[in-house]
């Protein structure tokens, strides 16, 4: 089902989901393995940078999707 939304594009979503997860995700891996973090607290957070990463996508997909020269054709 995903690929019938997202096949046409999937550089820019890459390009628009990579920046803040990558570095979120080091950060709260990095709070895991210095204890700062529980095993919790680390689910939670992932799961909310993911979130943050695939929902703006979405967003953009939806109403805000590049449109280029050779697609009015």
């Amino acid at each position: 089902m995903t690929k019938h939304y997202l096949n046409s594009s999937t550089g820019y979503i890459t390009l628009m989901m990579s920046t803040g997860l990558t570095f979120g995700l080091i950060a709260t891996l990095f709070g895991l393995n210095t204890g700062l973090l529980d095993n919790y607290s680390y689910s939670i957070l992932t799961g909310v940078l993911v979130l943050s990463a695939v929902l703006p996508t979405i967003i953009a997909q939806k109403w805000f999707v590049p449109r280029h020269l050779e697609d009015l054709n």
